[in-house]
């Protein structure tokens, strides 16, 4: 009875043990956790605008040209503007951004 109940109690105690890989797993599973459920900032206000060419019927086509060159450039620029915001915000967090 007394070896049943050794047998026993060794394998109970010997359950509990962790081993350091097994820790820094659950370390890891819980600081990816902590950090999945950080909100991730807005995004800039420019980024949300959109752009539109401003021509009207009846222009002259050279200056409808002009116009929606101009548009064209500057919705480029926003683009441009956020991508670097992204990827800035990416190499925060450890991720990587455009390469």
């Amino acid at each position: 009875m007394f070896r049943l109940l050794m047998l026993l109690s060794i394998g109970l105690f010997l359950s509990a043990c962790q081993t350091d890989r097994d820790r820094a797993k659950q370390a890891g599973a819980r600081l990816g956790e902590a950090a999945a459920k950080t909100a991730p900032p807005d995004l800039p206000s420019d980024c949300r605008k959109r752009e539109r060419s401003g021509v009207y019927l009846g222009d002259p086509l050279d200056l409808a040209l002009i116009k929606t060159d101009q548009a064209l450039g500057r919705a480029n620029s926003r683009i441009a503007r956020c991508a670097d915001w992204h990827d800035t915000y990416r190499q925060q967090f450890g991720g990587r951004g455009h390469q």
